[in-house]
């Protein structure tokens, strides 16, 4: 089997699902029945913060560089008409864009359909976009999907079929740096939130939190993740709100230090179609609260303590008693290694590899 598979993704501009697409990539390639891998890459885009050259230089990789982007308005023309010259017998995206006018059967990953499901987070025009990219991805070979609550989201407000959809857990990697203390890291205990500063992340009621604590709160609270300049900023939010420090986004060798130092990772969102973070810090031995949604419940039941999201005196509740419970810290430290030993990706590449040649194949999904 000749596998082309979208790498484009591994880039600062998609970090969860830049690592989602790199650590697949990896185990890939260790799958002796797919022959060949072809590697399809940007070199024109930003990439600070994943190591793809082992990949490059990997004896059963083919990489191409292409001169078009990961998202644009010609991109899934263009991908297709490349497909079709490469010579492959299928496609596989880490990202949910269909490519156009080719034969070769595509098989796509959508984790969310946050475009849908909190249209007002999405301008009308980009919305109208996402519509139809989701119409050619129902036309797909295979889609996959990162939790039963997505299936379930996906198959309520898209057309992708029911027997093409497949639940798939995201793995999670072991670390590959060394920890390095960042650049205005506190000196006491802190707590840690991981991710990009969007509305359904509920910064917002970890900022209300922290402003009712009154430069009283237990630990400082950093954030790791990009933010959006001017209106709406994370800094303009929580501007003048004590206990709060912002790093932005961070480079791997500093997560993995505030991974393995943090002593509470807090995960306020909203909406979530798998919660990557929380395995992560599972893995490192964190104490997590979260928001008791069904997809971080699905992962994270028995290593986090869940508080309904937007409940800002619940959150505050939550966080002063586990500072002062290490007992309970201790516990749910012990415990999540042992779960994110259950998500691992050479076991998810072997389910793609089973659906690759499914999709070659013809055979129904």
């Amino acid at each position: 089997m000749e596998l082309a598979y979208d790498l484009r993704y591994a880039t600062d501009h998609f970090p969860g699902i830049g690592t989602h697409a790199r650590s697949l990539a990896t185990a890939l390639l260790e799958r002796e029945n797919l022959g060949s891998v072809t590697l399809l890459w940007d070199p024109r885009a930003l990439n600070t913060r994943f190591d793809l050259e082992p990949l490059r230089r990997h004896p059963r990789a083919r990489w191409v560089d292409v001169d078009i982007p990961a998202m644009g308005p010609a991109t899934a023309r263009e991908t297709g008409r490349l497909l079709s010259s490469l010579g492959v017998d299928v496609f596989l995206s880490p990202f949910w864009l269909k490519p156009e006018g080719t034969t070769v059967p595509c098989v796509l990953t959508l984790h969310d359909v946050i475009p849908l499901a909190l249209p007002r987070l999405m301008s009308w025009t980009r919305r109208v976009a996402y519509r139809w990219a989701m119409r050619r991805a129902a036309t797909a070979a295979a889609v996959l999907t990162s939790s039963r609550f997505s299936r379930d989201e996906i198959l309520r407000l898209t057309a992708i079929p029911d027997a093409r959809l497949h639940v798939l857990p995201l793995g999670v990697m072991r670390p590959e740096v060394p920890p390095v203390r960042p650049a205005g890291a506190p000196d006491g205990p802190f707590a840690l939130t991981v991710g990009t500063h969007r509305p359904h992340k509920g910064l917002d009621t970890l900022v209300a939190v922290w402003r009712e604590f009154e430069g009283r709160a237990p630990l400082t609270w950093v954030v790791a993740g990009a933010d959006s300049p001017g209106p709406g900023s994370f800094a303009e939010l929580a501007r003048g709100v004590p206990g709060v420090q912002a790093l932005g986004q961070v480079p791997p060798e500093a997560l993995e230090w505030l991974y393995r130092n943090a002593t509470l990772v807090l995960m306020p969102s909203r909406y979530e179609g798998f919660g990557l973070p929380m395995l992560e810090a599972a893995m490192r031995g964190a104490a997590i609260v979260a928001s008791d949604l069904p997809p971080l419940r699905e992962i994270g039941e028995g290593v986090a303590r869940f508080v309904p999201p937007e409940d800002a005196p619940e959150w505050a509740r939550a966080i002063r008693e586990l500072c002062a419970d290490e007992d309970a810290r201790r516990g749910m430290g012990a415990a999540g290694p042992v779960r994110a030993a259950e998500y691992d990706y050479a076991r998810y590449a072997s389910h793609v590899e089973q659906l690759l040649i499914d999709s070659i194949a013809g055979v129904p999904a």
